[in-house]
């Protein structure tokens, strides 16, 4: 009767541990989809049953199969847990865009996150704050960000490199990452970067871009840069500004430029000069002018002037009248 009653005992020991490791096997593999406490009594049950196994081993000599079903189930949970642990970068979100359990769209904020439900799960990281692109590149180049080449009002060829800064409003990174894909740089980006360019220097001569105008050139890039992705994607992606890194001209352009700069350059250096000739007219005239102050009349005032000019002179003696009026006789 007690050997009857201890063969079921062991056998009631070996039942019980075994249902705990495949209870604990089945809660850890659906935790994806029951959350964190499926992932947590798992746990438990694969604890419980390598307990119930050891114990069972010990005082009855069986229980390997649940320490060996506990183990597993053990393992499956510590493997589990570093898989569904998300660490998410300082400026970036995370956004979940497959997911067996239906949690498609949820957003992962800044810093490390625990849920069973990321361990199956596919995730973008998306960097929403303020960045650049710059498109710099050998002309010609079929690229996605290299330098561009425009069309001028006049006909001409003109390359040049910018650089995009821009950031993602927050509350759009979803909207972004599920309605225009992973590839939302080439499709929205990248393409209107490489074709407002093209659209606004039609409007302008390339001696206007590379001279005096390039300020509003850029000027009129980032406004229609801003408006066109603004229209295209819903403001998902926000431009703060656009600059014009360099532009290269062909040759003879670049000669006829510094033509120009050195026409320019000329024009205000005789500027400059005219106004110096009128100051130094005017000072001149108002010192004649005190000087002829001092004589009785016009005739005193021409012999004084030949006084002061053939006085000088060798060969030429000039003698004033008496009286210190400006009679001049010449011998």
């Amino acid at each position: 009767m007690e050997l009857k009653e201890v063969l079921m005992k062991m056998e009631s020991v070996r039942i019980i541990s075994i249902a705990a490791g495949l209870a604990a096997v089945v809660m850890v593999i659906s935790s994806p989809f029951l959350g964190t406490f499926a992932f947590i009594f798992g746990a438990v049950l694969a604890i419980a049953s390598i307990v119930a196994g050891v114990l069972s081993r010990r005082e009855y000599g069986t229980g390997s199969s649940s320490i060996t079903l506990g183990i597993i189930a053990l393992m499956a949970v510590v493997f589990l847990g570093l898989i569904s642990t998300v660490a998410v970068d300082a400026g970036e979100k995370g956004v979940v865009v497959n997911s067996p359990s239906g949690n498609i769209g949820e957003i992962i904020d800044e810093g490390w996150h625990f849920d069973p439900r990321f361990a199956f799960a596919s995730i973008d990281y998306i960097r929403f704050n303020t960045q650049t692109v710059e498109y710099i590149g050998y002309d010609g180049d079929i690229d996605t960000v290299g330098g561009i080449t425009v069309l001028t009002k006049d006909s001409l060829v003109v390359d040049m490199d910018l650089a995009v800064t821009f950031h993602i409003p927050v509350e759009m990174v979803k909207t972004l990452r599920l309605e225009y894909g992973e590839d939302w740089k080439i499709t929205i980006l990248h393409q209107e970067v490489r074709s407002v360019p093209r659209l606004t220097c039609v409007n302008y001569t390339a001696l206007e871009i590379i001279s005096d105008k390039r300020s509003d050139v850029e000027a009129a890039i980032t406004g229609n840069l801003i408006s066109q992705i603004t229209e295209r994607c819903k403001g998902c992606i926000a431009v703060d500004k656009v600059i014009i890194r360099e532009m290269r001209i062909p040759q003879a352009m670049s000669n006829a430029v510094e033509q120009k700069l050195i026409a320019q350059q000329q024009l205000e250096k005789a500027q400059i000069d005219l106004e110096r000739i009128q100051v130094e007219a005017e000072a001149s005239k108002a010192a004649v002018d005190k000087v002829r102050e001092s004589f009785d009349s016009d005739d005193a005032y021409l012999k004084y002037v030949l006084y002061q000019t053939l006085k000088d002179i060798d060969g030429i003696q000039v003698v004033l009248s008496e009286g210190g009026t400006a009679t001049v006789k010449v011998v």
